[in-house]
């Protein structure tokens, strides 16, 4: 689970609410627009400043850091324009900022913020029953150039969305199936651990000396062994 340090925004940056899990529905990831800030950074200025906009987490390489309850509206995705998405807006989404760099004028993003976002992302995701298609950027719903890396590059935000996908356990081979197969596979070595309705046939077998065992007298009978050996015994093929 993400360690998430918490500072609560200025009053001025959001609207106190009591929102539920049937009331969040999107997760809106946003970019700082900074060269090299911090998530404490941001957590410090929005708890300083009165600037009437705020998200709940802030992600750098190194840490999260929520200045937003959950169960509050973050002022991160409205706009006095016109909205691209039909449903997603401050009241039933959580705001989500990944702190930034520069290399000249072009923002990017350090690998270790977008592994840490998407741990984030993926806890938030299960926490409130949020599908996949219910991740999107500050773009998909007001169209400003909002987390830039993740604007300018369809690739990059593929990557960041299959990031979120659960991962799918690769087949076994049957090698390994085999393996597991053998290592759970129940044998009986003695006479004295063989089931009480297998006994009298096993007894009897190596009294005539038909099941001697291997060189240290461990018999190895299967289950599946002691069921044929029973059937053969009732039907009269190992005599009286």
């Amino acid at each position: 689970m993400t360690n998430i340090a918490f500072k609560q925004a200025h009053s001025g940056n959001y609207r106190r609410a009591a929102r539920g899990k049937e009331d969040i529905r999107y997760l809106v990831i946003h970019f700082t627009a900074n060269d090299g800030d911090t998530a404490k950074n941001n957590a410090d200025y929005f708890a300083r400043a009165e600037i009437s906009t705020s998200a709940h987490y802030f992600v750098d390489e190194n840490e999260v850091w929520q200045s937003v309850r959950d169960a509050d509206i973050a002022w991160h995705c409205g706009t006095r324009g016109v909205y691209f998405h039909p449903y997603c807006r401050n009241a039933n989404s959580i705001g989500i900022e990944l702190c930034s760099r520069k290399n000249g004028e072009k923002f990017y993003f350090m690998p270790e913020t977008v592994r840490r976002a998407q741990a984030l992302t993926c806890e938030l995701m299960a926490k409130y029953g949020i599908p996949l298609e219910n991740v999107v950027r500050h773009y998909d719903v007001t169209h400003k150039n909002c987390p830039a890396p993740f604007v300018e590059s369809a690739s990059a935000w593929t990557a960041f969305k299959q990031g979120l996908q659960k991962k799918e356990e690769p087949d076994m081979t049957e090698a390994e199936v085999k393996k597991i197969i053998e290592s759970t596979r129940r044998t009986y070595n003695s006479v004295s651990v063989v089931p009480a309705w297998a006994k009298p046939t096993v007894e009897k077998l190596t009294r005539k000396g038909w099941l001697l065992g291997d060189e240290h007298g461990k018999l190895d009978l299967t289950e599946e062994l002691l069921r044929t050996l029973v059937i053969n015994d009732r039907a009269g093929i190992y005599g009286e």
